[in-house]
């Protein structure tokens, strides 16, 4: 019973680990392409090398990380063509994610997914500032990710939640830009209503115009996105 004890805390001190490097991972705290010191790593968490090496080899199956036999592990790469591609898949899960919530979800559902998004933007605070914008954008995610659950697919919910985690970063500086986040309003407004009248010929139309638009961005501010990442570094 003892021995069962210590298997579960460690399991739950590997998994906390792991929580930890991927949030790293995510906001590019390792600089793009960096080797990931794994020594320093875990001296800055507290722990030993064992579960930042566990915590590594995840976020590698996982697409955050690049692994190089004899070498180690690489953060990874921010290029205009990833960040594409990381939308252009994003696109065909969520107009199938789409088509199945319309065909699969009750009112019930539909009503609670939208509600989502509307009670945190039809009453915004006076004060709209970085932590709103950050707020919004995992309302954002949220919404989607909320559509995809009452589409009743596994496989697509937790393939779009693998997506999300990748084009996080992206997806904050892409509501940080005025012109952008307006347009996104407007953008889940139209979704809203075609997922209320279970239309899903324009819902898909209007998500693919939606992502499309959102991609068209990040890929623009790539640049911009790695100006951040070294000056925070």
């Amino acid at each position: 019973m003892v021995i069962a004890k210590k298997k579960i805390r460690s399991a739950d001190s590997v998994e906390k680990v792991y929580e930890k490097v991927k949030l790293l991972a995510i906001d590019y705290q390792f600089r793009p392409g960096e080797r990931v010191n794994e020594v320093e790593l875990a001296a800055e968490l507290g722990v030993s090398r064992t579960p930042v090496r566990e915590a590594l080899n995840r976020l590698a199956q996982e697409g955050f990380m690049n692994f190089v036999p004899n070498r180690g592990f690489y953060s990874r790469d921010l290029t205009p063509d990833g960040v594409r591609e990381l939308y252009e898949v994003r696109m065909v899960i969520e107009q199938s994610t789409f088509r199945f919530a319309c065909l699969r979800a009750s009112d019930e559902d539909i009503a609670r997914t939208t509600a989502i998004w509307e009670n945190v933007t039809l009453h915004p605070p006076e004060l709209q500032d970085a932590d709103y914008w950050a707020r919004i954008a995992q309302v954002d995610e949220q919404f989607h990710m909320e559509i995809a659950r009452i589409a009743r697919n596994t496989r697509l919910y937790e393939m779009l939640e693998s997506l999300n985690s990748l084009s996080r970063f992206f997806r904050r500086i892409d509501l940080e830009a005025p012109v952008r986040r307006n347009n996104a309003y407007d953008e889940h407004v139209e979704i809203i209503a075609a997922l209320r009248a279970r239309d899903i010929d324009k819902g898909v139309r209007l998500m693919e115009q939606h992502i499309s638009l959102s991609s068209e961005h990040a890929v623009a501010v790539t640049k911009e996105g790695l100006a951040r990442i070294y000056l925070s570094l």
